[in-house]
C-alpha cells in the first residue's frame, strides 16, 4: 500500500509498455527526425497501452 513516504511502485506493465516507446522513438529519430521520432514514440505507447491493459 502507498503512503507519503513510499509511493506505490510503477507496475512492470507499464516499465515495458514505457521501454518500448523510447526505443520505438530512438530508432525512428535517428532516421526520420524528431517530430517523426515523438510520434512513433506516442503511438508505440498507446498502442501497448490498450493491447496489454
Amino acid at each position: 500500500m502507498a503512503n507519503s513516504n513510499n509511493p506505490e511502485p510503477l507496475p512492470q506493465r507499464w516499465a515495458i509498455i514505457l521501454l518500448a516507446g523510447v526505443l520505438a522513438g530512438a530508432l525512428v529519430l535517428s532516421l526520420a527526425g524528431p517530430l517523426t521520432g515523438l510520434g512513433a514514440a506516442g503511438a508505440t505507447v498507446l498502442t501497448l497501452h490498450k493491447l496489454i491493459a
